[in-house]
């Protein structure tokens, strides 16, 4: 295989890429274990070993891809991931028993998208409002986007007694999957490939080469002081990638709060129809309730959670340093981990607005969920610069999961050198860093800066 990645202009993968002998992807969340599909179904990989790692057993409990539900939308302020995701769609809607969508894995119930009046959330949904107008011209689809001009309006497309936000629209063709159920489903498709071997161990550090003059990394060390080694690895470790590779001034965790409680089979009927609805002036958002469970949460700045360790990269000339990033604390860590009092409150606050008749339902499980955040919210799909057979697939930014069905193909174009036109400067090697990490896409609520710690020290009253 080549030493150093394929030109993004190259016309074709075959032109300039040979696929490696081996290759072993760490991590088994949306971004890998659909790579590991697409590479044992892609027939220039037929002789490719791939070998996928993660540190639990499938599926991860602490894995952002692991929970009751995803939104499903194309509903983007940025053209590019309006289609793409329009295209996953077109996937999700398919509802065989063996197909993605099917046995209730996905459900198009609608998606509320507002913000409140001279907000930073109002560009994001006006340009979304634009692109998916503009996905629908000219076909059966163009009846299926309705704005909402007064708050009036969106409480009664809500129908749940209340609402939030001034301004927005409803996208009757978005809506929501279980999101634990569809990684089985991807899970069980690449085990029917039969190519994939699947291992869980911890991964402790990756295996450069010991030439600093030919940088390259070679496997990765596992916790049981054993190693994996391969001719290409790819990083799908999500917001864990910073503890493997400096992504500093790139890439950070960001912690988003979510909550739960469950709700009788009366209450269960009531919001069966219920759209989806997302505040972007906020981040706070209630899915369509399913299976007796209500989910609140919020699509934020989050917090960090700064942690001092050693540059996981090597530096020969002036030795090892400290670095201090932010990395993922949960349930894991410390079983009884519960989320911090702001974001309680700010869940609490949105149920009251959205579903007042709910409003006080106490909260039986909280989730602090981990997103892998780039100062774009762009994906970081890319060859390392420095080192030789270094992929990665990381930088989901709290969007990755809707793009399920296809984005295994699109890293895998990435892999090859053919990353798709529309995307080659928004998954590439950010060349500039940003001293602190803040995802300004204009998709993000609530408010910057928050340190877990801090936050989790803090008290209120409900």
């Amino acid at each position: 295989m080549p030493s150093s990645p394929p030109s993004s202009s190259s016309p074709s993968p075959s032109s300039s890429f040979t696929p490696p002998s081996s290759i072993l992807i760490v991590g088994s969340g949306v971004f890998g274990l659909s790579t590991a599909r697409s590479l044992a179904t892609r027939p220039s990989f037929s002789s490719t070993s791939i070998t996928v790692i993660d540190r639990s057993p499938f599926p991860a409990p602490d894995g952002s891809s692991i929970d009751t539900s995803r939104i499903i939308r194309s509903d983007y302020a940025d053209p590019a991931y309006a289609a793409l995701a329009a295209a996953a769609q077109e996937e999700w809607r398919k509802q065989g028993p063996d197909e993605l969508g099917g046995l209730g894995r996905y459900s198009e119930t609608g998606l509320a998208l507002v913000a409140n009046n001279d907000s930073s959330g109002v560009p994001y949904v006006h340009a979304s409002y634009e692109n998916i107008l503009s996905l629908n011209k000219g076909t059966p689809n163009e009846g299926s986007v309705h704005e909402f001009t007064s708050p009036e309006a969106i409480a009664r497309a809500v129908n749940c007694g209340g609402g939030t936000g001034n301004w927005g629209y409803l996208n009757t063709r978005s809506g929501w999957a279980d999101a634990e159920a569809s990684m089985i489903w991807l899970r069980k498709k690449v085990d029917a490939t039969k190519r994939v071997t699947f291992l869980t161990a911890t991964v402790t550090s990756l295996i450069f080469s010991a030439d600093p003059s030919s940088p390259s990394v070679r496997g990765v060390n596992l916790q049981d002081g054993q190693n994996q080694t391969a001719d290409l690895v790819i990083l799908a470790t999500g917001a864990w990638t910073p503890s493997l590779i400096n992504l500093n001034g790139r890439c950070q965790a960001t912690g988003q709060v979510l909550s739960y409680f469950p709700i009788s089979d009366s209450e269960q009927e009531r919001l069966r129809k219920m759209p989806v609805l997302l505040n972007m002036s906020t981040g706070m958002f209630i899915i369509t309730p399913a299976n007796n469970m209500v989910k609140v949460a919020r699509h934020g700045y989050g917090y960090s959670n700064p942690t001092s360790m050693a540059n996981p990269e090597p530096n020969p000339t002036s030795g090892q340093e400290t670095i201090s990033i932010s990395l993922p604390y949960t349930a894991l860590d410390i079983p009884n981990l519960h989320i911090p009092p702001e974001g309680e409150q700010a869940c609490r606050q949105a149920l009251r607005s959205i579903i007042p008749w709910l409003g006080d339902r106490p909260f039986t499980q909280t989730k602090i969920c981990w997103y892998a955040d780039t100062p774009s919210g762009d994906f970081v799909f890319t060859y390392h610069p420095t080192y030789d057979n270094l992929f990665l697939a990381t930088g989901g930014s709290g969007h990755g999961f809707k793009f399920l069905p296809v984005i295994g193909d699109k890293i895998v174009d990435c892999v090859e050198g053919n990353t798709p036109v529309g995307f080659r400067e928004k998954w590439a090697w950010r060349k500039r860093t940003v001293e602190k990490v803040v995802t300004e896409d204009g998709s993000r609520g609530g408010r910057p800066g928050m340190v877990l710690v801090e936050e989790m020290g803090k008290g209120h009253k409900l």
